[in-house]
């Protein structure tokens, strides 16, 4: 390796302060924070235990007591994790109960139970809800906890992933982006350009025998790659503007319709596009680090790499992936703010809690601590992510982006009705003068 991945994670970290501020998941998507669930919701509690994570307070430090509820949306995979570190807190902190709820239409679940008090303590998402959740009075601050020498304990994309408006609502704990993750049976190295990943698709295109060239979901937030690779984008922070009517935006979509779907199988379920990479039907996946217990299970050699630049003229465009900050957050009227804080500090400021998540889960730690650690960074799996991480765009964290992820998974779904013939300009802006209704209040 030419760079170590501390020097990818630092090179990402200076992208994102570029570009602007915002992330992952988002109204009517399912995609991360914790994306995709396939288990029914229920109550949930450790079952399994890992002596992963072990901290003691300091001497002077009181362990508050009580039950801290924590609502999510997580695959089965990353439960199964989750799961065993908290197990391993509740051992160290008795006085402690963690409950995981889960609940997999979040968003419409914590609008209509905190409200009427009856939501969780704290739930799991990535950073894009913080503005229009903070803005619907439906987050507690956490100022008073938040120190000076907790923020300096992260990355600085995490640090800005976690306020708005003044105010500390939650806690980072790793960052996320889609990429490609290539079975090594099948090819040796992941392609370097687009042009090889297209003679990838075409090799293994055998749809008679429900063989794919890649598999890849389809929705908003995973194919913003391919919107941003040009220049385009969905929502610009700054401006508070829509741009699916952006030429480069338009090409964007085209080039993907035209060039990525013909080698898929015709659908953008997500569990159905897992399932062909998971079952050895497909060279690739585009997924994110979710999705890293579930191939292991399946028994995969795999690598990951982000998606390769396309090169036109002599110059490189680059998809840019959305990417974001997981973070636990603090629902208003949480009932034990004590005992939430003391765990959720505990969670995200424990490097063998940050490590235990990147090499289970494939999660980029965004403790400072944990970049340095030499098993972090020669991790293949984490490298790789490490490096998209570096191309990948923060999904805005503005409000207004609410109103933008219904318009777009419309436009993809007219779109996919017909994909050889559909006018994706037109359809593009339809939906962007949508959007521009809804932000008008129309």
């Amino acid at each position: 390796m030419k760079k170590s991945l501390l020097a990818l994670f630092l090179i990402g970290v200076l992208a994102f302060s570029v570009v602007a501020s915002g992330c992952i998941g988002g109204e009517k998507t399912t995609t991360p924070t914790t994306t995709q669930t396939t288990s029914s919701p229920s109550p949930t509690k450790t079952t399994t235990s890992s002596p992963t994570t072990t901290t003691t307070p300091t001497k002077t430090e009181k362990v508050p007591s009580g039950k801290v509820v924590i609502w999510h949306a997580m695959q089965p995979n990353e439960l199964q994790v989750f799961e065993s570190i908290i197990e391993e807190f509740m051992a160290e902190y008795p006085s402690i109960e963690i409950v995981l709820e889960q609940k997999p239409n979040l968003e419409d679940a914590l609008k209509a139970a905190i409200p009427a008090g009856q939501g969780p303590d704290l739930f799991i998402w990535a950073h894009d809800w913080i503005g229009k959740f903070a803005e619907a009075g439906l987050l507690e601050p956490i100022d008073e906890y938040v120190t000076p020498d907790i923020l300096d304990k992260f990355s600085g994309m995490a640090k800005g992933a976690i306020d708005y408006g003044g105010h500390y609502y939650a806690m980072p704990f790793a960052a996320e982006t889609v990429a490609i993750i290539y079975n090594k049976k099948m090819i040796s190295e992941p392609p370097k350009t687009f042009d090889e990943m297209k003679a990838i698709m075409e090799k293994y295109y055998k749809p008679d025998e429900e063989k794919y060239g890649i598999a890849y979901p389809i929705n908003a937030y995973f194919i913003s790659a391919w919107a941003h690779a040009f220049g385009g984008y969905y929502f610009d922070d700054k401006t508070k503007k829509p741009g699916l009517d952006k030429p480069e935006t338009i090409k964007g979509f085209e080039f993907f319709f035209k060039n990525i779907f013909p080698y898929m199988a015709p659908t953008g379920d997500y569990n159905t596009q897992q399932a062909i990479f998971l079952e050895g039907r497909a060279p690739m996946m585009v997924n994110g680090p979710w999705s890293i217990g579930s191939v292991k299970d399946a028994g995969i050699d795999f690598g990951v790499a982000p998606l390769p630049p396309i090169i036109e003229n002599g110059k490189k465009y680059y998809p840019r992936p959305y990417g974001g900050v997981k973070l636990i957050y603090f629902a208003k009227g949480v009932k034990n703010k004590d005992a939430a804080w003391f765990f959720v500090k505990w969670f995200t400021t424990n490097p063998k809690v940050a490590k235990t998540l990147a090499k289970e889960l494939g999660y980029i730690p965004v403790l400072r601590e944990v970049l340095n650690d030499p098993e972090i960074q020669n991790d293949p799996v984490l490298y790789g992510f490490g490096k998209a991480v570096e191309y990948a765009i923060p999904m805005p964290k503005s409000p207004e982006m609410g109103s933008v992820w219904g318009p777009v998974d419309t436009a993809i779904t007219e779109i996919l009705k017909d994909p050889q013939n559909a006018d994706i300009a037109a359809i593009l802006k339809a939906q962007n003068e949508e959007i521009l209704k809804a932000l008008s209040g129309g």
